[in-house]
């Protein structure tokens, strides 16, 4: 059904105003999904919320050696709020726009589409609502969970590399 109507978001996209970064950022995931080349990249603006600022650095304290990227770019998509690129993890703080009404139940179209085309290409997605980190004990089981993916992770990776006739390194 999308890939009968992709000309026409083209041609839309086309004359889309550079300042509808909601329209373009939907017209080029889109095209993404349906393995299409977009005539037009996006430009997206970043934007760092305090909430995930402080998230980042709890999560960063509770584990020292975890590499995290901010903001991180991935072809046409909008940027992520947090990768774990050494566990294929994105992390996404949804604020209130990312909910249909802002009740943070309902997820909007754009945000749907985000995160079903980051799991098609290979992401495990963490979705965080805000309201969660502005509670120290909610905060701490988001980051437990995070823990408990990043510890399972490691250990697969290590049973897998046996499996290949690796040996183990001790630390």
């Amino acid at each position: 059904m999308l890939e009968k109507h992709m000309d026409g978001l083209f041609t839309r996209l086309e004359h889309t105003s550079p300042d509808n970064e909601e329209e373009q950022s939907v017209i080029a995931m889109a095209a993404s999904w349906l393995g299409r080349a977009c005539p037009v990249i996006p430009h997206y603006q970043t934007a760092i919320s305090k909430p995930q600022t402080v998230f980042r650095d709890q999560l960063q304290s509770c584990i020292p050696s975890l590499k995290i990227e901010e903001e991180k770019s991935m072809d046409s998509l909008p940027p992520v709020d947090l990768v774990l690129p050494d566990h294929n993890i994105a992390i996404e703080v949804q604020g209130p726009f990312h909910y249909v009404g802002g009740d943070f139940k309902t997820r909007n179209g754009s945000t749907l589409l985000k995160i079903a085309l980051l799991k098609k290409s290979g992401f495990e997605v963490i979705e965080i609502p805000v309201y969660k980190l502005w509670n120290k004990d909610l905060m701490k089981r988001c980051i437990d969970q995070i823990k408990t993916r990043v510890y399972t992770h490691h250990r697969v990776m290590a049973l897998h590399h046996l499996k290949e006739g690796g040996q183990m390194r001790h630390t």
